[in-house]
């Protein structure tokens, strides 16, 4: 299980970053069918055009992680990123997520949900630059609950991708959002 985002500012370049996850089905019984959700490894490319990417980033989640499901944040500028490459690994394979008020607060309930049951693991500090960031930014993290139960998470102003900390939960989505052209 993977996902893929192309979001983000650091120093002024656009950011991609693709973090790899796995689901865990052994972890869902009769109260919960959620699965547990281990993140496995953080890539991150700052200022690189999107058709310089494509190539490594299809490499990758075809052959190297040999990715099932891919979620895409397809909001804004990763709606190219989201065509292409469901045009490269298959719709049954990739999933466009628009971020809107709606999705981004289920998104963090979800997220929440999966880190307050123990069900979202992340891997160990291994001393790479990524891991560094996720950190950062999941330290910097702030919640806004608003009117009609949803919540708005963002972070204090830091250089570097934005919305890392949001992909763990995208993860998640990768199992319960059909893919475009695809059932489920």
């Amino acid at each position: 299980m993977t996902l893929m985002k192309s979001r983000g500012q650091a120093g002024g370049q656009d950011s991609t970053v693709l973090t790899i996850g796995e689901l865990d089905f052994s972890a869902c019984d009769g109260i919960s069918r959620d699965p547990a959700i281990r993140v496995v490894e953080h890539y991150c490319w700052n200022g690189t055009p999107h058709h310089q990417l494509y190539p490594g980033l299809v490499d990758l989640l075809r052959n190297v992680w040999r990715c099932r499901r891919v979620v895409v944040d397809a909001t804004g500028m990763g709606e190219g990123a989201a065509s292409f490459l469901g045009k490269a690994l298959g719709s049954s394979t990739v999933t466009a997520f628009r971020f809107t008020a709606q999705s981004k607060s289920r998104l963090g309930y979800d997220l929440l949900a999966a880190v307050n049951s123990g069900r979202l693991k992340m891997y160990g500090r291994d001393g790479s630059p990524e891991w560094a960031e996720f950190w950062r930014q999941v330290t910097a993290a702030r919640v806004h609950h608003r009117a009609n139960r949803t919540m708005n998470f963002y972070r204090r102003p830091l250089p570097g991708p934005r919305r890392l900390p949001e992909q763990p939960g995208l993860a998640g989505r990768g199992w319960q959002v059909p893919a475009q052209g695809g059932k489920g």
